[in-house]
């Protein structure tokens, strides 16, 4: 009998395995450890060479199947590009209870389904999602903090494009051999995986700068300017909070104001702990407001959601 795979499962597991969803800043850890490790190869046999294009290969497919994820979730026309892309995609009763339940996102089911074991899928999904030729768009990617904080010239980050996607590709084929042949008499010689190391980090450079422009067009580079940016963004959702509330007190009877006033003044005091909670970790660095202001931001679309639906369920009564 054959065992049904448990998707939902599989996806809540590998979710559980990293620290964040922040799939750039985890990468980065991942590859500076393998760069430092291999700045030692002269005191590893040929054998375990072998593995750093399994694990390069690992860092890619994970970085972007977080980024199919996060363009998926960030909605239109991001959403609708990907279900007609994915059209083998099925959703069984317990996908549907998931994603209802909020267990697991749209971005997450869906990008957990994809195949991403070349630079050819990458580039096909990548493609599919945004609109867009995504290897073409690459070519013209420039590093903003480079330009716009340290001054330098406005040059592309992948030189040589062509180049680095050779190296990239020969870098899955390496790792393919690795892991799915005996292949007992197979060399890698460290010049390719050096070389392929380094066109795998540019490329992810690339691709991040490009996903950041995309969500985030012209998004704050320096600390503070994240810092206003964040606290004007969750002044805008309390002036929000704040229209709702006059709406709701205007249908409520007189009798229920003062109760709904209580509950209100409580929610502005769980707000600034919730913040405070999540950004005390970060208590007197710069980042602290924007840690504060985002973790009070998402309790501010929850209360507006709350809110909403509630001034539609009394216009209904």
């Amino acid at each position: 009998m054959t065992r049904t795979r448990d998707i939902i499962s599989e996806i809540i597991e590998i979710r559980s395995r990293r620290a964040s969803d922040d799939g750039m800043s985890e990468l980065f850890i991942r590859l500076r450890t393998l760069e430092s490790t291999f700045e030692k190869r002269d005191c590893l046999d040929t054998e375990l060479l072998k593995y750093f294009p399994v694990a390069v290969v690992a860092c890619l497919e994970g970085y972007f199947r977080l980024a199919i994820k996060r363009l998926i979730d960030a909605g239109e026309p991001y959403l609708s590009n990907a279900g007609k892309h994915m059209t083998s995609v099925k959703f069984d009763i317990e996908a549907v209870k998931a994603l209802h339940g909020k267990h697991v996102s749209i971005g997450e089911f869906m990008a957990h389904n994809l195949p991403l074991s070349q630079l050819t899928h990458i580039d096909n999904h990548m493609s599919a999602i945004l609109g867009k030729h995504f290897l073409e768009e690459l070519r013209s990617v420039t590093d903003r903090w480079a330009h716009e904080i340290h001054g330098k010239p406005k040059t592309p980050i992948l030189v040589e494009p062509d180049s680095i996607y050779r190296d990239v590709s020969r870098t899955f084929a390496i790792r393919h051999i690795v892991c799915h042949e005996l292949a007992s008499n197979f060399k890698v010689k460290p010049i390719d995986i050096e070389q392929g190391f380094l066109a795998c980090t540019l490329l992810l450079k690339a691709s991040d700068e490009l996903m950041g422009e995309t969500l985030y067009p012209n998004a704050p580079l320096t600390q503070t300017d994240m810092n206003i940016t964040a606290n004007a963004d969750l002044e805008a959702a309390l002036a929000k909070v704040a229209e709702l509330n006059k709406s709701l007190r205007d249908k409520l009877p007189p009798d229920s104001i003062e109760a709904f006033n209580i509950t209100d003044e409580l929610w502005k005091k769980f707000l600034d702990a919730w913040g405070k909670f999540e950004a005390h970790i970060n208590e007197g660095g710069t980042i602290w407001p924007t840690i504060y202001c985002c973790a009070a931001q998402r309790v501010v679309e929850y209360r507006i959601q709350q809110l909403t639906d509630y001034i539609e369920q009394i216009g209904t009564q």
